[in-house]
């Protein structure tokens, strides 16, 4: 990142689309990862995934690593029960993960290991796998059962897995430690409860989680917005919570918690024209930086939200910095108030679908108020994005978001084959 530059929130770099820039394509794209084993200095890369053919559908990617060579492996799934590990440096199909009975919907590794990674599927349940060799005889070594699980995101530990539903539920898994003394076996260990779940945050199809530290951000299908909060007694620092205390279904609650409490919520984000299921925001968070929110909608716009804002906000606008600053900014960086930028694309020539330089694009941080877009009072009051930028010339619903390692780059895909790429 540029010097002073860490109140930028990113510009539009490039666009791309499959088939080059004058291709008519509709193929939807609906999963984006960066790879996050990058080495500190190297050009981060990343993978889609998307609907090429009717039995080829592919709505989910991970990125993986050999454990023996360190070769990167991308995992892939989508309408099909299997999961498939391919290597990227070989270009061979490595393993296949059969168990699921439907549609899988989304695919995330461990942060602990590349060896673990998780799937959620329209079969009504969350499975754990292990890619290690040594498992090979039954590499599913946890089994989390529950209602049409869309969704799924780690804990920055390791040991906590959050998942949503089709039946509008929100569920908090407390993961043993793995592989355990079933894995590889034909006894794959079963979790029969969450830890906490709740049907009260949401009311639609919940397509999108994620952790925020011990916070939680989530969205749900139909309704326009995107909800911070947390669970009442929940923290990664006390003590792991045994299998025993997860509370069962005996007894009908909206929320069910084995913290000693219910939730709170306590910022809701506004988000016009999400109303297509599986349209998923990405967060970014890293120590010394600042948490980035982002998503793109169904008229080829893409909001962001600087948390290290709501932070700063004193209610005063000639307060604050990323307003009085001074100095240079970044090129193509958006100043508040502006109307307009340009963005260039970062190479000429030939680049299969890539944008021409001097692209005309809208990027505004809204005409809100202050406080509209700071203020943290209210937990029911909408946000206004702190930033909104239009993609140009091709009409898309965004689908998803990712982040670089560093940041430094956020990649969003969507429908008609279209790839933005934003930098800061």
């Amino acid at each position: 990142m540029a010097p002073n530059s860490e109140w930028d929130l990113p510009h539009l770099k490039l666009t791309m689309r499959l088939g080059g820039k004058e291709a008519n394509s509709t193929t939807p794209l609906y999963g984006i990862q960066f790879y996050p084993y990058t080495a500190p200095g190297v050009d981060p890369i990343f993978a889609v995934t998307g609907d090429r053919e009717e039995d080829a559908i592919l709505n989910s990617c991970a990125w993986s690593q050999d454990l023996e060579t360190g070769d990167p492996l991308i995992c892939v799934a989508g309408r099909s029960p299997k999961i498939k590990i391919l290597n990227v440096k070989t270009g061979q199909l490595v393993k296949t993960l059969i168990g699921h009975g439907q549609d899988i919907t989304d695919l995330v590794v461990s942060p602990l290991t590349p060896a673990i990674i998780a799937s959620a599927s329209y079969d009504h349940s969350i499975r754990l796998w292990t890619l290690d060799a040594f498992y090979d005889r039954n590499p599913c070594v946890l089994i989390c059962a529950g209602e049409g699980h869309k969704d799924r995101a780690f804990h920055h530990s390791g040991r906590y897995l959050l998942s949503g539903g089709m039946d509008c539920i929100i569920n908090l898994w407390a993961l043993p430690e793995l592989p355990d003394e079933n894995a590889g076996t034909d006894k794959t260990t079963l979790l029969h409860y969450p830890h906490f779940s709740s049907a009260a945050v949401h009311s639609q199809v919940v397509d999108c989680v994620q952790f925020y530290n011990d916070f939680i951000l989530s969205k749900a299908a139909l309704e326009h917005k995107i909800v911070l909060w947390k669970i009442d007694g929940f923290s990664s620092y006390n003590a792991y919570p045994s299998r025993d205390c997860a509370p069962s279904t005996h007894e009908f609650k909206d929320t069910r918690s084995a913290f000693g409490g219910s939730y709170q919520r306590l910022l809701q984000f506004e988000v016009p024209n999400i109303e297509p299921f599986y349209m998923r925001f990405s967060f970014f968070s890293m120590p010394f930086k600042h948490p980035i929110l982002a998503i793109g909608n169904v008229e080829c716009k893409v909001y962001f939200w600087d948390f290290q804002r709501f932070e700063e906000w004193t209610g005063d606008e000639k307060e604050a910095p990323w307003l009085s600053r001074k100095g240079k900014r970044p090129p193509g960086s958006f100043r508040e108030g502006s109307a307009s930028t340009t963005a260039s694309s970062a190479q000429t020539g030939s680049n299969d679908g890539q944008s021409s330089q001097n692209m005309a694009i809208s990027g505004s941080p809204s005409r809100a108020t202050g406080a509209e877009k700071y203020s943290v009072s209210d937990p029911f009051f909408g946000i206004a994005p702190h930033l909104s930028i239009t993609v140009p010339k091709v009409r898309f619903a965004a689908r998803q978001a990712a982040w670089s390692v560093d940041g430094e780059w956020m990649v969003m895909v969507g429908d008609n084959g279209m790839i933005a790429v934003f930098h800061r």
